[in-house]
């Protein structure tokens, strides 16, 4: 048989060198996730909103989602959002929908 000069002990030893490389850096960056993991979740179980943020929400989806009075010289109120998009689906179905820009008036 014909010798090529492969050394099959060397190409083994490589060879099992870089699966057993190969796995210690799977396995090293998989603890490295896992470690990073449990580091983000400690920290947004640590984390609680500022008030001022909380209240500053609140008023917010108050202004979403109650009526109120906006200026009752002009006679201006708001509506809740859900409320507006139901009164256009229902007017746009009507077929008394703008064809150009909003004017304020009823059409």
């Amino acid at each position: 048989m014909a010798d090529y000069g492969i050394q099959i002990g060397k190409v083994v030893f490589v060879g099992l060198l870089s699966v057993i490389l190969t796995i210690d850096i799977v396995v090293g960056l998989q603890s490295l996730y896992y470690w990073q993991l449990n580091r983000v979740e400690t920290s947004e179980a640590i984390y609680q909103p500022p008030k001022k943020l909380e209240s500053l929400l609140n008023a917010q989806r108050t202004q979403l989602t109650d009526y109120r009075m906006v200026d009752e010289k002009k006679e201006v109120v708001s509506i809740p959002v859900a409320r507006a998009m139901n009164l256009v689906v229902a007017e746009l179905s009507r077929g008394r929908g703008t064809t150009g820009a909003p004017t304020g008036e009823p059409q």
